[in-house]
C-alpha cells in the first residue's frame, strides 16, 4: 500500500473537496483522483461518495479514516523519535488566537513548554476573532486555536483554558466611577455600549441585556474600541469583558457586576477530532491540554 496515497486520503477526507485537497498537496487533481481510485481498488471498497461538488466519506471510509489517522500519527511519532535520538527533533506549530490570551496565558504556556522540551519547535502565531479562527481551523490554516466556543461543531474539541469577567467600564469623570460595584439594573437608565451581535460573545451579552431589560448600542468588535469610546465620553458605560484591551486607558474605572458569574466569558483551546497532526503539533497539543487542566484561571489577557 502506497504511503503517499494514505496521506492524500487523509487530506481529502478532511477537506472533502478534490480541487482544494490537490492544491494543498501540491499535486494535480487528476493525480489525486488516480491515487484515491488506486487505493479503493486495492481495498475493494468505495471510500468516498459525491454530494454535489463535494465528496464525503462512506461508512467504511469513516472507519478507515480513523485507522489511517492513528497509523500515520504513529509513523510520525516514530520519525520524530528517530530525529530526537539524533538530536534534531523540531518543527513548527501554527496557532490561531484571539488577542485576549496573548497578554499572559499563551506566552506562559509556550514558555512552560519550551522550559520542558527546549526551543527546537517554533511557533507561528496568528491573531483574529473567534469565528475567522474557527474557519481557519476548518481550512487547516492552524493546528489549533484559542477562541470562544462555537455551537453545533461536534467535529471539534473545545477545552476550557481561561475565564474572563464581564464588567462595566466608565470614564473617571462619570459619577458611577465612585462606586465599588454595580448591578445590571443600574444600567437601565444609562447609555450602554457593548459587543455587536453575531459573535459568540455578542450573543452571550445579548442574553444578559434581555434578562435585565437593559438597552445598549451593540456595534463594537473588541475591548480596545469599546474602551476608547468610553474613555472619550464620560456619559457612556461600556459592558465589556476585562481583558488586555482595556489596559491602555488609564482614565477608565473598571467596576465588577454584582450577582453575575465571574467566569462569564470562557476561552477554549480548539482542535479537530481525529485529525492527523505533525509530531510537533501533537506534542504541543498534549502539553497544552495538560497545562489547561492544571491551570484554569481568570485572565486579563
Amino acid at each position: 500500500m502506497n504511503l503517499s496515497h494514505l496521506y492524500y486520503f487523509t487530506k481529502l477526507a478532511d477537506l472533502q473537496h478534490y480541487n482544494r485537497a490537490a492544491k494543498e498537496l501540491y499535486i494535480s487533481q487528476p493525480s489525486l483522483t488516480h491515487a484515491i481510485k488506486a487505493l479503493e481498488n486495492e481495498l475493494g471498497v468505495l471510500l468516498f461518495e459525491r454530494v454535489g461538488r463535494r465528496v464525503v466519506l462512506t461508512e467504511f471510509g469513516r472507519k478507515f479514516s480513523e485507522c489511517v489517522t492513528r497509523g500515520l500519527r504513529e509513523i510520525e511519532n516514530g520519525v520524530s523519535l528517530a530525529k530526537e535520538h539524533r538530536g534534531t527533533f523540531g518543527g513548527k506549530v501554527n496557532v490561531g488566537t484571539i488577542i485576549t490570551v496573548q497578554g499572559d496565558y499563551l506566552p506562559a504556556l509556550i514558555h512552560a513548554y519550551q522550559t520542558t522540551y527546549g526551543e527546537s519547535i517554533k511557533f507561528s502565531l496568528h491573531q483574529a476573532f473567534s469565528i475567522p479562527l474557527i474557519e481557519g481551523l476548518d481550512n487547516d490554516e492552524y493546528d489549533m486555536v484559542f477562541s470562544a466556543k462555537v455551537q453545533n461543531r461536534p467535529d471539534l474539541c473545545f477545552e476550557h483554558v481561561v475565564s474572563q469577567e464581564l464588567v462595566v467600564c466608565v470614564s473617571n469623570k462619570n459619577p458611577l466611577a465612585q462606586q465599588k460595584s454595580l448591578s445590571l439594573e443600574d444600567l437601565r437608565n444609562q447609555r450602554v455600549y457593548t459587543y455587536q451581535r453575531g459573535t459568540p460573545l455578542g450573543e452571550k451579552v445579548q442574553e444578559v441585556l434581555e434578562d435585565y431589560s437593559v438597552k445598549a448600542s451593540q456595534e463594537f468588535e473588541d475591548e480596545i474600541t469599546l474602551g476608547g469610546m468610553v474613555a472619550a465620553n464620560p456619559d457612556i458605560c461600556g459592558l465589556v469583558v476585562n481583558t488586555i484591551g482595556l489596559k491602555p486607558f488609564d482614565n477608565l474605572a473598571v467596576l465588577p457586576i454584582e450577582n453575575l458569574q465571574k467566569d462569564f466569558h470562557r476561552i477554549y483551546l480548539v482542535y479537530k477530532r481525529n485529525k492527523f497532526r505533525s509530531q510537533a503539533a501533537e506534542s504541543f497539543l498534549e502539553f497544552a491540554l495538560d497545562y489547561a487542566r492544571q491551570n484554569h484561571r481568570f485572565s486579563l489577557g
